[in-house]
C-alpha cells in the first residue's frame, strides 16, 4: 500500500492526481478506524472513573479520557482537512455498545487495568502500522502525537499493574505463612502430600533405588548409637534404664535420613499412596517405588552389618554387638501374632511422623516429632522392618545362633504385612476419608481467587514456581 501514498507532486490532473485522490480516501479510511477507536477508549475511561473508589486510579483515568478527547478533535479536525466526512460520535458509539457495556461491567482494578493495556498495547500497534504506510506529514505528525502518548498511558497502567500484583502476591504470602489454631487443616496436609508424592513417584529406579540404599545404612547409625549407651550404662543402671537412655540416642539414624533427603520403605505408606488416590501417579509406580525402596534398605542395612562384622573389637565394642544380639533375640522370638501386631504400630508410627512434618510449621517442632516416633520405636522395641532387620542382620554377621532362612520367613513378610497394616490402614485410608467431604477453609478460597487474578494478569505462579513450592514441601520430609 505503500505506493498509495504518494506526496502531491502539484499536478491538477493525470495520473498522479488519481493516485493522490486514492491515497486521501485510503488515510481518510484510516482515521475513521483511529478515530473509533479513540471514541471507545475516552467513554470506557469515563465509564471506569466514576466506579473505581481509588483517588489516584481515578483522577488518572479522566486524564486518561481527557487525551483522548484531545486525540479524537484532531483527527476529526484531519479528517476534514483531507475532505471527509468525521463519523457521527453516536454512529460509532452504536457500533461498540456490546463491547462497551460489557467492559463497564467489569469491576475488579485488576480486570480494568488489564482491559485498559490491552487497548493502549491495541492503539501502540494500531498507530505504529499506520506509520509505516502513511507519507502525508500532517497525518504523520498526528499519529506520532499520538502515539507517544498511548505509550505514556501504556508504561503507566503497566506500573499500577505490577503494583497491585506486588500487592496481591505480599497478602498471598502473608496467608500462608499465618500459622492457624492447632495448625493446617486435613485436608491441606492431604494436599501438600499428594504434590509431593507425584514427584516420588516420577523418578528414575536408580534414585528410588539409592535413595533406599543411603536411608538403610543412614538409620543404622542410630542402633550403633543406641546400643552403646544402653549397653554402656546397663551394668550401672539396670536394664531397664539402660533401654529408655539407649532409646534417647536412636532418633539419630532418623535424623540423618530425614535431613539427607533419603527414604525408608516405610514412608511410603502416606506421600505416593495418597497421589495414586488423586489419581496423580499409577499403582504400578507405587509398587516400583515399595520395591525399589524396600530392597535399597536391605541392601543399606546389609552392608553395615559387613562392616560392622568386619570391624569388631576395632571399631565398634564388643558390649555394642552384644546389646545387639540381645534386641534381635527379642525380635525374633516373637509369636507371629506378636510380630504382626508390633510390626502395625511401627508402621503406624512412621506413616503418623510422614503426616506430622508436613503439617509441621517449624525446624524444632519436626524436630521433636523425628525424636518422639523414633523413641517410642526404639523403646517398646516396635517390629520396623528396616530397623529390627539392621539389628538382626548385625546378630547374624557378628556370630548369633539367628540364621537368614528365619530371618527371610516368617519374621519379614510378617513385618512387612504389619508395617502396611499400620501405615495405610490406620494412617492414610483414616485422614483420606476425614476429609473426603471436607469443605475448602476460607483461607483456601482467598489463596484460590487470589492467585487465579494473578493468573489473569499474567503474573501467576509459573510452572518453575510450582515446583519450588512442591520441593519446599519436600524438605519438610
Amino acid at each position: 500500500m505503500t505506493d498509495l501514498y504518494l506526496k502531491n507532486d502539484g499536478n491538477e490532473s493525470g495520473p498522479g492526481k488519481t493516485r493522490n485522490t486514492k491515497a486521501a480516501k485510503d488515510t481518510i479510511a484510516l482515521l475513521q478506524k483511529y478515530l473509533a477507536a479513540e471514541v471507545a477508549g475516552r467513554d470506557l475511561y469515563d465509564e471506569q472513573a466514576k466506579t473505581l473508589k481509588d483517588p489516584t486510579l481515578v483522577q488518572a483515568l479522566k486524564s486518561f479520557a481527557s487525551t483522548e478527547s484531545g486525540h479524537i478533535i484532531n483527527i476529526r479536525e484531519k479528517i476534514a482537512e483531507l475532505g471527509g466526512t468525521p463519523r457521527p460520535l453516536n454512529e460509532m458509539r452504536e457500533a461498540q455498545k456490546g463491547v462497551s457495556e460489557a467492559s463497564h461491567q467489569v469491576s475488579a482494578p485488576l480486570d480494568m487495568l488489564r482491559i485498559d493495556l490491552k487497548i493502549e498495547e491495541n492503539a501502540i500497534y494500531d498507530y505504529t502500522a499506520g506509520l509505516e504506510i502513511i507519507d502525508d506529514p500532517g497525518v504523520r505528525a498526528l499519529i506520532e502525537n499520538n502515539l507517544a502518548e498511548e505509550i505514556h498511558h501504556s508504561l503507566y497502567l503497566s506500573k499500577r499493574i505490577n503494583e497491585i500484583l506486588e500487592t496481591t502476591k505480599a497478602r498471598i504470602g502473608a496467608a500462608k505463612w499465618i500459622e492457624k489454631p492447632g495448625g493446617k487443616e486435613a485436608s491441606e496436609i492431604f494436599k501438600a502430600s499428594v504434590e509431593v508424592g507425584q514427584t516420588r513417584l516420577q523418578r528414575s529406579w536408580l534414585e528410588m533405588s539409592m535413595s533406599g540404599l543411603i536411608a538403610g545404612m543412614n538409620v543404622t547409625f542410630g542402633i550403633i548409637a543406641s546400643s552403646y549407651v544402653a549397653g554402656a550404662t546397663a551394668p550401672f543402671v539396670g536394664a531397664n534404664v539402660s533401654k529408655i537412655l539407649g532409646a534417647l540416642f536412636f532418633p539419630i539414624g532418623f535424623m540423618f535420613l530425614m535431613i539427607g533427603k533419603s527414604e525408608l520403605f516405610t514412608e511410603n505408606f502416606l506421600v505416593p499412596v495418597t497421589a495414586v488416590i488423586a489419581k496423580k501417579g499409577k499403582i504400578a509406580e507405587l509398587l516400583k517405588l515399595w520395591s525399589l525402596t524396600l530392597i535399597g534398605n536391605m541392601a543399606g542395612i546389609f552392608i553395615f552389618a559387613l562392616i560392622i562384622a568386619g570391624s569388631l573389637n576395632q571399631i565398634v565394642p564388643s558390649f555394642v554387638v552384644e546389646h545387639i544380639h540381645g534386641v534381635a533375640n527379642g525380635y525374633m522370638h516373637k509369636t507371629p501374632f506378636v510380630t504382626v501386631l508390633s510390626a502395625i504400630f511401627a508402621g503406624w508410627l512412621i506413616t503418623l511422623m510422614t503426616w506430622l512434618l508436613i503439617a509441621s510449621g517449624g525446624t524444632l517442632a519436626r524436630i521433636f516429632i523425628i525424636w518422639a516416633v523414633g523413641f517410642l520405636i526404639y523403646l517398646d522395641s516396635f517390629s520396623h522392618i528396616v530397623v529390627a532387620s539392621s539389628e538382626i542382620l548385625i546378630a547374624i554377621n557378628t556370630g548369633s545362633h539367628i540364621s537368614y532362612l528365619s530371618w527371610l520367613y516368617p519374621y519379614v513378610p510378617l513385618t512387612v504385612l504389619g508395617n502396611m497394616i499400620g501405615g495405610l490402614f490406620f494412617v492414610t485410608i483414616f485422614q483420606y476419608l476425614q476429609i473426603l467431604h471436607s469443605k475448602p477453609s476460607a483461607s483456601d478460597e482467598y489463596l484460590s481467587s487470589s492467585s487465579y487474578e494473578l493468573d489473569m494478569m499474567g503474573g501467576g505462579r509459573s510452572k518453575t514456581a510450582e515446583m519450588e513450592n512442591v520441593e519446599n514441601i519436600e524438605d519438610t520430609l
